[in-house]
């Protein structure tokens, strides 16, 4: 799993996070610049998700599976 945070265009606010299973970081990678090219957001990290990141994320929200 992936741990992607998008940032709005020009700045280094955060605008939104995201969850991503994905079997490589390439393919998160893919996904993750989709993701903000469709939302006019940049992509501004992506990270191996930790235990606590994922367990956090899954009592908030669904994470997307690539």
């Amino acid at each position: 799993m992936y741990f992607a945070e998008f940032a709005f265009t020009g700045t280094t606010e955060l605008a939104s996070q995201l969850l991503i299973q994905a079997p490589s970081k390439v393919a998160a990678s893919d996904f993750a610049q989709k993701y903000a090219s469709n939302w006019g957001v940049e992509l501004f990290s992506l990270t191996p998700a930790t235990e606590k990141q994922v367990r956090l994320y899954s009592l908030l929200s669904k994470p997307v599976e690539v």
